[in-house]
């Protein structure tokens, strides 16, 4: 069991007092062979969009009006279909004449109905975000749930900031939506050396003498250079998610990404997963449209909040016009080679995803057969889908690699489980309401680890009776961890019982329960991790996903992680959730104040912990030189700064690994709602900041 220890230091201030101190393996499943787009050595289909001038759609064509070229090469068209998306009905309107009929899709299974399945990802986890971007996000969410929305809709939305899901159950209910959605706070997570940064001047005298060595700024840019990197490939790694679950519904799913941008030059590695992900949706009849939360801008344009000398602004102009360039290369490249559009320059981002979605009530299936080369040596193919009418526009898929579909699934060892399927299927109706976080942690023993901990509704759990007079749960769990690839890295399968004591009844009722263990991860990287759960009784199923960075501590990169909020003890130290056995990670919750949770009534206290990674020791003291800072946001506001204060001076044994921890309490004067607590943590002796931030609910 890995164990926590802390510093500490106090004061007080404002309207918040706050002291600083097993299972067999199964064969795989195979997806519906409904699914509009088919990868295999015999056959490509693909699902093609056209519109006229206007962006409304056309639904006359004939084969002879489409031509398909691979890799620059004309194909034959074996055969055209139109299916209307409304009522799922296709017409095979060329091809074999015994077949051009016109055919009911069946549903794949119970989860699948009639009506629009709509994704949006709100890429607020990038660190290109800014307060005005991920506002713009959250009133087109609203604006399009509350006026757009239709009464057969089923409708998800997913963050990046942290991976986790607003709702990753689809869902119809709009109230369900709007509370998720107002529930969005507007920190940002930090920036990574953005040229649209408030520029102060900080680096140089008014003489243009810099404080700044060329291997200070060379060192600054590097890790802002990874920072963005790792963002992108976390953003990917979200969307890999949405795109895995939603593969084996039967028909073609729109999905939108809201963001700020995406830097896809940063160098091959990122290059490489916005292609895989775009091959991914391809065979997963997922379209992206990507739309720029930035709104409408002037180019290079410098705000009041700039500090600009006058012989810098033709510089700092010219620097945002480039990143701009760079972040809208990366959205316009996913859009595009997935089939969808790329929406940028508009305020009213809600009027965007209404023409969007009123051109996907049909679209053309079209289909050829590769050469024998297609599927030797597994490189990426091209194709073009062109119109013998130039007055028309056509959307489709961009390419493909070698490979078939069934060799480009994630391998399972019980895949073809229901709960295995709860992962890669979101459209059960009666799931759970699941809430996951993820913790990263290292330990000189062990290594690197991750500590997943979700909670489960005391409502979705079912107690059933035992002979003892005591009740009892039994939960199923599937947890998997994905790298970049979507390739397996580790995963488990098992169940479980929690039994209850008579007096527990009531307190799991009104808490739940938590799940709370260890995952070792051997490589540093970014990863995806998938938790599915099922009530054995019932048959409810629940499901998250959260992606992780897992850093190299050998690269001596220095940051801080595993930022908690949590309840305190009788002795006002924080309650740190343990890692426990595999075999018993489920407990009760004796309060809503523990990590999963996260909500605390007025008059309590809460604790936050924190760990910080390779701070350096400063000479001749003999100990690190750190300082933290501890700031509240409500809504995207700050509403308190705690100022730049040293961490105490206790002899740390071992300065690579430092946990913290400081409590605040919560006063009757501060108002119920959702905040944000963020600690940026200063090496002094390095000149190096790291910055985490944590969600929590104050509650009358």
């Amino acid at each position: 069991m890995k164990k926590l220890s802390f510093t500490a230091v106090c004061f007080f201030i404002g309207l918040f007092s706050i002291s600083i101190f097993g299972q067999e393996p199964s064969p795989t499943v195979t997806p519906s062979e409904d699914n509009p787009v088919k990868i295999t050595t015999s056959l490509i289909q693909l699902d093609v969009v056209v519109t006229d001038k206007d962006g409304k759609p056309v639904t006359d064509l004939k084969r002879d009006d489409f031509q398909i070229l691979q890799d620059g090469k004309p194909q034959t068209v074996s055969s055209v279909s139109y299916v209307n998306s409304q009522t799922a009905e296709r017409t095979l309107i060329g091809g074999k004449e015994k077949d051009a009929k016109k055919i009911t899709t069946p549903p794949a299974n119970v989860r699948t109905k009639p009506g629009r399945i709509v994704t949006f990802v709100l890429d607020d986890g990038n660190c290109m975000a800014t307060v005005s971007g991920t506002f713009n996000m959250r009133t087109s969410m609203k604006k399009f749930v509350d006026e757009q929305m239709l009464p057969d809709d089923r409708v998800a939305i997913y963050r990046t900031r942290g991976g986790t899901s607003l709702l990753q159950l689809y869902t119809s209910n709009k109230d369900v939506l709007l509370q998720k959605i107002a529930k969005i706070n507007l920190l940002t997570p930090g920036s990574c050396g953005s040229a649209f940064d408030p520029t102060h001047d900080e680096s140089t005298l008014k003489d243009g003498v810099s404080f700044e060595s060329d291997r200070d700024k060379k060192f600054k840019a590097d890790a802002n250079a990874e920072q963005r990197e790792n963002q992108v490939i976390g953003t990917i790694g979200v969307l890999n998610f949405v795109i895995e679950r939603l593969r084996n519904i039967p028909q073609r799913k729109v999905v939108f990404l809201l963001s700020e941008g995406i830097i896809a030059d940063t160098d091959a590695r990122t290059r490489d997963a916005l292609r895989t992900l775009a091959d991914k949706a391809a065979r997963s009849s997922v379209v992206i449209n990507t739309m720029s939360s930035k709104g409408l801008t002037i180019p290079g344009m410098i705000t009041s909040e700039d500090d600009v000398r006058p012989s810098q602004t033709d510089q700092v102009r010219a620097d945002r016009i480039k990143e701009e360039a760079e972040l809208n290369n990366g959205l316009s490249y996913l859009a595009y080679a997935t089939g969808g559009s790329f929406i940028h320059d508009r305020n009213f981002l809600e009027n965007e995803i209404k023409k969007v979605l009123d051109a996907e009530t049909g679209y053309y299936l079209v289909s050829y057969e590769p050469d024998n080369e297609t599927f030797k040596g597994k490189e990426f193919h091209h194709i073009e889908v062109k119109l013998n009418r130039t007055d028309l526009r056509v959307s489709s898929r961009k390419g493909f690699y070698g490979r078939t579909d069934k060799d480009s699934r994630p391998v399972y060892k019980s895949a073809d489980s229901a709960l295995y399927q709860a992962i890669d299927s979101p459209l059960k109706e009666n799931g759970m309401d699941m809430q996951l976080t993820i913790l990263y942690g290292n330990s000189a023993a062990e290594g690197n680890f991750i500590r997943p901990i979700f909670h489960i509704n005391g409502n979705d759990v079912t107690l059933t009776d035992e002979p003892s007079g005591t009740k009892k749960a039994e939960l199923d769990v599937v947890a998997v961890t994905l790298d970049v690839n979507g390739a397996v890295v580790d995963e488990f399968n098992r169940s479980y019982t929690t039994h209850v004591p008579k007096d527990g009844v009531d307190m799991v009722r009104q808490n739940g329960l938590d799940f709370v263990t260890d995952m070792s991860i051997k490589k540093p990287g970014v990863y995806s991790v998938r938790v599915a759960v099922r009530d054995k009784a019932s048959g409810r199923l629940g499901s998250g996903g959260d992606f992780v960075d897992i850093s190299d501590l050998k690269k001596d990169k220095f940051f801080i992680s595993g930022l908690i909020t949590t309840g305190v003890d009788e002795n006002s130290r924080p309650i740190i959730p343990e890692s426990r056995p595999v075999n018993a990670a489920f407990a009760m919750v004796p309060t809503r104040s523990v990590p999963s949770i996260r909500q605390f009534s007025k008059g309590s206290v809460l604790a936050y912990a924190y760990t910080i990674y390779n701070a350096k020791i400063a000479q001749p003291a003999g100990k690190p030189d750190l300082t933290r800072q501890l700031r509240l946001y409500r809504d995207g506001k700050l509403v308190f700064d705690a100022g730049e204060r040293p961490l105490a001076t206790t002899i740390w044994d071992d300065p690579s690994r430092i946990e913290d921890f400081g409590t605040l309490r919560i006063t009757d004067a501060v108002a119920a709602g959702e905040y944000a607590l963020q600690m940026i943590v200063h090496d002094k002796t390095t000149d190096r900041r790291s910055a985490q931030w944590i969600d929590f609910e104050v509650v009358d």
